[in-house]
C-alpha cells in the first residue's frame, strides 16, 4: 500500500474523447484516495495522455512528454506515465527511445491506471503487466467504458462529453484511428441514458455525444435507428437542457434522425 497520499497531474492531448479517458482515469485515482493537482511544480506523478492522429499532435505530445520529464530535476516529479494513441501507434519506441517514460498505457488499458502510477499499491500481477506491456503482443483496442466508471470532469460544469462508442470501421488510407481505437463498437444505449441520468444529478445541463462517427451509431448492435432512439431518450432526462452531437456524416445520417432533431 501507498505510505502516504500521492499528488497526480494530468495533460490532456488531442480530442473530447481523449478527454473522457483522462477524466475516466482520473476518476479511479480519486476512487482508490489519490490526490488530484494542477500544480504540476507539485505533482509526484504526471500522466500524459496522448494524441497520435497527425504529425504535428505526435510532435506536440513528444514535446509534451519531455517538458514534463524535466521536472524530474527541476521539482517533485517522481513518475512519468505516458498514456493514449501515441503508445499504440509507438509503444515500444517510447521506452526504448524515451526512458524518462516510466510507464504506457494503450486506448485499452486505461483501467490499469493504478499500476502505471503507483505499482507498490496493485498486486504483483498488474505490476508485471505495466513493468513488461511494451513487449506484449496484442490484438486491437476493444476497452469500452460504462456508466459504472467513475469520471472526473474536466469541463466546465454546465456541460460534459458523453462517448456514445469507440473505434471505427472505416479503413481510410491516410487514418490510423482504427489501429489506435479499435473496431467501432456502440455503448448500450441503458448505459448512455444511465450516465446522463448520473450527470444531470451533478449539475450537467448539456450533453455533448462524441464517437468516431456518431452517425454510425447501434449499427454494430443491429440497430437500424440507434442513434435516433438514443436522442429520444435522452431528451427524456430531467435536468438535461441540449443534446449536442458531435462527428456526425451526411452518408448514415438517417431521416428518424433529422425527425427527433427537429422535434425534441
Amino acid at each position: 500500500m501507498k505510505e502516504k497520499t500521492q499528488k497526480i497531474g494530468f495533460v490532456s492531448l488531442g480530442c473530447p474523447k481523449n478527454l473522457v479517458d483522462s477524466e475516466v482515469m482520473m476518476g479511479q485515482l480519486q476512487k482508490h484516495g489519490y490526490e488530484l493537482t494542477t500544480d504540476r511544480q507539485a505533482a509526484d506523478v504526471m500522466v500524459v495522455n496522448t494524441c497520435g492522429f497527425i504529425q504535428s499532435a505526435k510532435e506536440e505530445s513528444i514535446n509534451t512528454i519531455l517538458e514534463m520529464a524535466e521536472l524530474k530535476d527541476t521539482a517533485n516529479l517522481k513518475r512519468l506515465v505516458v498514456a493514449g494513441c501515441l503508445v499504440e501507434r509507438y509503444r515500444q519506441d517510447l521506452l526504448t527511445q524515451l526512458p524518462e517514460v516510466d510507464a504506457v498505457l494503450g486506448t485499452s488499458e486505461i483501467e490499469k491506471i493504478i499500476a502505471a502510477v503507483d505499482p507498490a499499491a496493485v498486486s504483483a500481477a498488474d505490476a508485471a503487466f505495466v513493468a513488461s506491456n511494451a513487449w506484449m503482443t496484442r490484438g486491437l483496442p476493444t476497452y469500452l467504458y460504462d456508466e459504472a466508471a467513475p469520471r472526473v470532469l474536466a469541463t466546465p460544469k454546465h456541460f460534459a462529453y458523453v462517448k456514445i462508442a469507440e473505434g471505427c470501421d472505416h479503413t481510410c488510407a491516410f487514418c490510423a484511428i482504427p489501429q489506435m481505437r479499435g473496431n467501432y463498437r456502440s455503448r448500450r444505449a441503458g448505459s448512455i441514458v444511465a450516465e446522463a441520468e448520473q450527470l444531470a444529478a451533478q449539475g450537467v445541463k448539456e450533453l455533448v455525444l462524441i464517437s468516431q462517427d456518431s452517425t454510425q451509431y447501434g449499427l454494430d448492435l443491429g440497430l437500424k435507428d440507434g442513434l435516433a432512439d438514443l436522442l429520444t431518450a435522452l431528451a427524456r432526462v430531467e435536468g438535461i437542457a441540449w443534446v449536442r452531437i458531435m462527428y456526425t456524416y451526411p452518408n448514415s445520417l438517417s431521416d428518424a434522425t433529422l425527425r427527433v432533431m427537429a422535434a425534441e
